[in-house]
């Protein structure tokens, strides 16, 4: 039959120090240690290129004001990003493919539905912080303003503790945003039966260009750019599909 999980990795056991504690690991950040876990037997690679932003900036302020104008809430830059990953995806349908075993024989799990998973940081019980990725039922179904709507909705949810398990079932590729905590890059982990992993970091003029003044930048056509990286499983995904999709 089909296996989409991976032996039981062994874990180096590390003994506490005198006078420190255990905390265990418990609900959403215990399934974060065994997905992290599972998620080292997948090999990975990442493709990354350096994106021009002012086309996305002048579309949100464009949308933005056409939403103020019917009293609707604004679009984030991860709205907009999402939605380019799921058209990116259909043009590039590889992406959304998995590895699995059938028999012991390697295997490609060719996905009809686009189900991407959004990343939200969500304050913990008792302090801390914990991610969670529920996703976008058929994405490429949907037109922008449903969209937005769901991924609305799975944001609000997640941070009302209101998501049920089926929000995390059947993700086919995921994107984080840690650029909205100023991280400039990042090549996040890949969760078993995902394709892909898409993270964009913060929007911002290159570094050697920060001190300038604004007149300098306009006069040399400097803008603000954000990198986005795109973590694949290399066993159904090559280079080639990666850059075609970045």
């Amino acid at each position: 039959g089909l296996q989409t999980v991976p032996r039981a990795l062994q874990t180096v056991a590390v003994e506490p120090a005198p006078g420190e504690e255990l905390q265990p690991l418990r609900g959403a950040a215990g399934a974060i240690a065994k997905n992290m876990n599972a998620s080292v037997s997948i090999p990975l690679a990442t493709s990354q290129r350096i994106i021009p932003v002012k086309v996305i900036e002048e579309n949100r302020q464009l949308i933005n004001h056409h939403r103020g104008l019917l009293g609707k809430g604004k679009i984030s830059y991860t709205h907009i990003i999402g939605w380019a990953v799921v058209k990116a995806v259909q043009a590039n349908p590889s992406l959304n493919h998995a590895f699995t075993e059938n028999n012991g024989e390697p295997c490609r799990i060719l996905r009809k539905e686009i189900n991407p998973g959004i990343a939200v940081d969500v304050a913990a019980k008792g302090g801390g912080r914990s991610l969670m990725v529920p996703n976008v039922k058929n994405a490429g179904s949907l037109d922008f303003a449903r969209y937005a709507a769901a991924f609305d909705d799975l944001v609000n949810r997640a941070r009302t503790g209101k998501l049920a398990t089926a929000d995390f079932q059947g993700t086919t590729v995921s994107l984080t945003n840690p650029g909205t905590v100023g991280t400039m890059a990042s090549m996040p982990r890949l969760m078993v039966g995902q394709g892909a992993i898409i993270a964009v970091g913060a929007m911002d003029y290159p570094a050697e260009y920060r001190g300038v003044t604004q007149e300098v930048r306009s006069m040399l056509g400097i803008s603000k750019v954000m990198s986005v990286t795109c973590t694949y499983d290399h066993r159904v995904i090559q280079g080639a599909e990666s850059g075609a999709f970045l």
